[in-house]
């Protein structure tokens, strides 16, 4: 951790032993010990000019107390960093706390969800909430993800990436018999339809590949040279633009033509397939989108959601593959009605 940080930290700390409940007046040397545990601080002096600072910087109402034999906050009501806030203010971040709660069950969230619950704490957001408004996850529902395998790997390949250091995976296809080791340079994770993603630099195929977390056996770190990402021409704000989902094609984007029926086009002008999308018409006749994307499987698994609210004009290819996905379907519900 930088050391022009570690200042604030320890400062969050003494905030916290100043506060607690259960070991109470925190003497000079017991916030040393803490503090050397945490951020190897070893001498009083630091702990000093650190409790000055929070006076001196911060109001921090800091005293002495001589018959308990150590510090406490003269304001009982006194919290560190804590800021005016507005009700709505305090409505906009309680709902940014439901929405947090999704990933709380996630092992690479749990850290975060503490942080979070110390900075409402911090705010008084939920005490203030608590006593004056509805409790916001009774009237905001999100739609859940399931815990599913891979998401214990989150944590680690994150660090991974920060860190800049490659991984061996075993990764193992659908399909495949068995899972074949990897050497990837990680770049960045993507999610996608409550699923997870991890692409980088792999050495044997000497290009950038996608894996999905739910198919990873294993994972090392290797010591070893990280190849960066401006190495493999990878920039992570270009690499899925052309692209519905995750599947990345060399391929070049297409203009895809696809007339929706007319209430269905509204949903489409309302969410998007993908931000190239453009209304070229829009009348009784119904709704006609153009899009510039690579052709994948995402793709045409979006489109055939629609049903026969979509009709695929362009290109021939796709209006030919889309043709005989839909006489598969037909020749399956036939054969299922005899």
């Amino acid at each position: 951790m930088p050391s022009a940080k570690l200042p604030f930290f320890r400062y969050l700390l003494i905030d916290q032993m100043l506060r607690s409940k259960t070991r109470t007046f925190p003497s000079k040397e017991e916030l040393l010990e803490a503090c050397r545990d945490k951020f190897g601080v070893s001498s009083i002096s630091t702990i000093e000019k650190d409790l000055n600072a929070m006076r001196l910087d911060f109001d921090a109402p800091i005293v002495y107390n001589r018959f308990k034999g150590g510090y406490e906050y003269s304001d009982k009501s006194y919290k560190f960093l804590s800021v005016n806030l507005s009700s709505q203010n305090m409505l906009a971040l309680g709902f940014v706390e439901s929405i947090l709660e999704e990933f709380k069950c996630l092992p690479i969230f749990e850290e975060f969800s503490d942080a979070v619950d110390r900075l409402l704490d911090g705010l008084e957001i939920t005490k203030t909430l608590g006593k004056n408004q509805r409790k916001l996850g009774k009237f905001i529902q999100i739609d859940k993800s399931p815990y599913y395998k891979g998401s214990e790997l989150l944590g680690e390949l994150i660090g991974a990436i920060a860190g800049e250091q490659p991984l061996e995976i075993k990764y193992k296809k659908f399909g495949a018999e068995h899972a074949k080791p990897v050497v990837m340079h990680p770049y960045m994770l993507k999610e996608y339809r409550n699923m997870w993603y991890v692409l980088g630099y792999v050495e044997q195929y000497e290009r950038v590949i996608v894996f999905a977390l739910d198919r990873i056996e294993s994972m090392n770190i290797l010591n070893k040279a990280y190849f960066k990402p401006e190495k493999a021409l990878f920039n992570e704000e270009t690499f899925f633009a052309d692209t519905v989902g995750v599947t990345v094609s060399k391929n070049p984007p297409e203009k895809v033509l696809l007339l929706f029926s007319t209430l269905q086009g509204k949903y489409i002008e309302a969410q998007p397939i993908h931000r190239s999308q453009q209304i070229i018409e829009n009348s009784e006749k119904g709704c006609l989108v153009e899009l510039e994307v690579v052709i994948n499987p995402e793709l045409k698994m979006q489109i055939l959601s629609y049903g026969a609210n979509v009709e695929v004009l362009a290109p021939a290819t796709l209006v030919e593959e889309m043709g005989k996905e839909i006489k598969k379907m037909q020749f399956i519900y036939n054969k299922s009605a005899t």
